[in-house]
This record gives structure tokens, C-alpha cells and sequence, in this order.
């Protein structure tokens, strides 16, 4: 049985009714609009493509994600007052903002607004992305709108189901300047659906999941200005992989060491570990190059596929003196 078929018209009708409570985006600007690219955002509405099915089960990790703690919120031994997915609007714009999950108290019981945005990651990153602070500070803004007084705060929690770790990303206040620049951007964003304005590309993380990709100028070759959060990847990559060459040469020194004293065959153990050594026989191998020259017909017809793949270096730049 063949259930790709099945997937592919599944996963988009789940996707769409996981979306009905969000209604008809092209009627408004909504936190993940505001947040993200403003080219992505105008040609979802001017040129509607879906997302392939993968990216979709990603997605999907999300309503997951937001389904698993609402059950914990719900188990929890004290009664929490919250609401799920909360719906603001602005009192005079096609602006909203659709939260999480909005309590109405701390764990004190003091009466205290927090908003919680949840990110479903693969790999919790050091530090919270951009588009994620953006779009919570957005999100407190429209929260304050309709609640002019009172504390009001917020988190990130970024859920990693596939390792089990959750990491609350907490602190947020909301922020006037923050706001009111993120609804300049939201304005921005309306002006470019009514053609008074041209979009602008946001390279970001999110990029990997953009289907209009293919031919954004932010992506044209060849060289692409890195996002923060992407540099910061390229960082933690690049230190890795130092640590990886240097720990290889230490390895292969190290291994010299034991074989020299333990010679070519070997067992024994220590209290904490057991060493043991065996020779492995030669080994005939086809030696291509001997091949390719003396049977030149032959050669290509034992020829294989070999699959490519995509060659990854990060290098440090050479700051100017």
C-alpha cells in the first residue's frame, strides 16, 4: 500500500483546517506577516502556492507542539487561567495578532498578562531567532491596544519534540519604540498589498521553508548578505568543525600510542575500560585507473551512479586592517 498519494491531498486539507481558525489571511496583517519577509507576505496573497507536503508536516509539528502543553497546562496541580489561541485586532487597521496562549495570572496568582509563543525546532537554538522577538514584541503591542494598563510580558518556548527538550525564552516587556516600528512595518506591508510600495526581501531562517525562493533577489548568487541568526550557525559550524580537525590529529596520535604498545593483536581491560586490537586481512580492490587504460571498453560499462551531494565550508573573512 502506497500511502504517499494519500499524503499529499491529506496533509494539505489537514493544513487547511488547522488554519480556518486564523480565517481569510488576505483580509489582514497578521504577527508572522509583520515579522517575517514583506516580499513573502505579498506574494503569498498576490501569487498562492502551497507548501510541499514535507515542509507542511513540519508545520505541523507546531499544532502538535501547541496541543502537547495545553495538555500539560491542563494537568497542571494549580488552576492556570489562560485562553488559547487569542484573537486581537486593531481598532482601526486589518491588523491582528493570534497568540498561543495568553494567562491572565502568574503562578502567585497575581494578575499579570503573559503572552507565549510557541516554536517547534530541531535543535534549540542559543539564543532566540529575530523573527520570533519581532513577532512577540507585535503581538504585546496589539495586547496592550486593548489593555491599557496593567503589566503586560512574554515568552518564546521553543519545544524540540524530537529530543524531548523544552526552552523558554522569557523576560519580554512590552516595548513602545519596539511597537510602534513594527507597525510602521505592518503599514509598510499594507501599502504593498494596495501596489502603493515595492516589497523588500528578509533573508532569514525561515527562507528554508519560502516557495518563492527560487527567484528572490536577496537569494541571487553570487554573494547573499547572511541573516544574524545564520551567521550565528555558520559560527558554531565553523568552531565544530576546528574542534573536529584538531580532535582527528590528537585521535590518530593517540591511536599510534596504544597500537605501538598493544602491537597488532590484543585484549585486555582496566577497571574502566577494555582495549582490544585485531588485524583485519588484505583485501582485493579494482584499481579503476589500470582498468580504464588497459580495457578502455570495458570501463564505462561498469561505470555506477554516484549520487552528489551539497559541499559545505564555512571560512572565517579576513577583516581589513
Amino acid at each position: 500500500m502506497n500511502l504517499y498519494p494519500f499524503f499529499e491531498s491529506a496533509v494539505l486539507e489537514m493544513n487547511r483546517r488547522q488554519s480556518e481558525s486564523l480565517g481569510d489571511r488576505t483580509q489582514y496583517i497578521g504577527s508572522s506577516d509583520v515579522a517575517g519577509c514583506t516580499r513573502k507576505a505579498a506574494l503569498q496573497r498576490k501569487d498562492p502556492k502551497s507548501p510541499s507536503v514535507p515542509t507542511l508536516l513540519k508545520f505541523a509539528r507546531g499544532h502538535a507542539a501547541e496541543w502537547m502543553l495545553d495538555g500539560i497546562f491542563q494537568s497542571s496541580s494549580t488552576k492556570l487561567h489562560y485562553d488559547r489561541q487569542v484573537e486581537l485586532k486593531h481598532p482601526d487597521m486589518p491588523l491582528k495578532a493570534h497568540l498561543d496562549f495568553l494567562f491572565y495570572e502568574d503562578f502567585d496568582g497575581n494578575p499579570e498578562l503573559h503572552v507565549i509563543e510557541v516554536k517547534s525546532v530541531s535543535g534549540i537554538p542559543d539564543e532566540p531567532y529575530p523573527q520570533w522577538e519581532d513577532q512577540l514584541h507585535y503581538q504585546l503591542g496589539m495586547l496592550r491596544l486593548q489593555y491599557p494598563k496593567g503589566n503586560i510580558g512574554g515568552s518564546v518556548l521553543a519545544v524540540d519534540l524530537n529530543a524531548g527538550e523544552v526552552h523558554q525564552f522569557n523576560g519580554f516587556q512590552y516595548d513602545e519604540a519596539v511597537f510602534n516600528y513594527l507597525y510602521c512595518r505592518a503599514l509598510h506591508l499594507l501599502d504593498v498589498l494596495n501596489d502603493h510600495d515595492q516589497p523588500q526581501a528578509s533573508p532569514s531562517h525561515l527562507c528554508s521553508y519560502c516557495q518563492y525562493r527560487q527567484d528572490c533577489p536577496a537569494m541571487s548568487l553570487p554573494k547573499i548578505a547572511l541573516p544574524p541568526e545564520i551567521e550565528a550557525l555558520a559560527g558554531k559550524y565553523a568552531e565544530l568543525n576546528s574542534s573536529r580537525i584538531k580532535a582527528e590529529k590528537e585521535l590518530k596520535a593517540i591511536r599510534q600510542e596504544l597500537t605501538d604498545f598493544t602491537g597488532p593483536s590484543f585484549k585486555g581491560q582496566s577497571g574502566r575500560f577494555s582495549l582490544q586490537v585485531t588485524s583485519v586481512p588484505p583485501s582485493l580492490t579494482v584499481d579503476a585507473g589500470l582498468l580504464k587504460q588497459q580495457y578502455p571498453q570495458i570501463y564505462p560499462t561498469v561505470l555506477k551512479q554516484k549520487s552528489g551531494y551539497s559541499k559545505l565550508e564555512v571560512k572565517q573573512v579576513k577583516q581589513a586592517a
